[in-house]
């Protein structure tokens, strides 16, 4: 309810949503106020800059899991995959950063993202990995973590050693129909 509520919007699914030539964040997780804050870091204009000076076209941001979920919903983020591709989207070589807060991630996870010298963050102060990065999110100060993990992403992009292999397809669909949504929808029948 605090983050409004979804309506139908027509956004791409599936790891064919990574772009080579962009800086590409997941954010894989349950807590929406990280996804929020990520998602204005990635449109700040400075941080947007510095992407380009680094190389990049843009900042790519996407989902994945429950999170990736809510925010394809509510803001049209394209959905990269669910908790069973995580380690999948990483051998891609594509994946700049990819912070994560609490439930669904896999332990594995932090040896996959270090073969590909991929910024595996966690931002959670009750959920670590061993040795992922750790930022810690404070929701008083959201914008202090955020920032930095599109910086890490940024530096990341701008450092790519491995080869970029994503696979092309991709999958359009209409998401975020939601109750209130289809109440309106059909109210002239009811």
């Amino acid at each position: 309810i605090l983050f409004g509520t979804p309506t139908p919007v027509a956004v791409d699914v599936d790891m064919g949503c990574l772009k080579e030539d962009q800086v590409n964040i997941i954010v894989h997780g349950h807590e929406p106020n990280l996804f929020e804050s990520v998602l204005v870091s990635v449109n700040d204009p400075t941080l947007l800059e510095k992407a380009k000076a680094a190389g990049a076209k843009g900042i790519n941001l996407l989902g994945m899991c429950c999170s990736g979920a809510e925010m394809l919903s509510r803001h049209g983020v394209p959905h990269a995959g669910n908790f069973m591709s995580t380690e999948t989207v990483l051998v891609t070589g594509a994946v700049d950063a990819m912070c994560v807060d609490v439930q669904c991630i896999k332990q594995g996870l932090v040896a996959v993202a270090d073969c590909y010298s991929t910024p595996l963050i966690t931002t959670n102060p009750r959920c670590h990995l061993e040795s992922a990065t750790h930022i810690e999110f404070d929701e008083h100060n959201p914008m202090g973590c955020t920032d930095e993990i599109v910086i890490k992403a940024i530096t990341r992009f701008k450092n790519r050693k491995h080869p970029v292999e994503i696979p092309k397809i991709s999958n359009p669909g209409i998401h975020g129909f939601s109750y209130e949504y289809i109440n309106y929808m059909l109210a002239d029948i009811g």
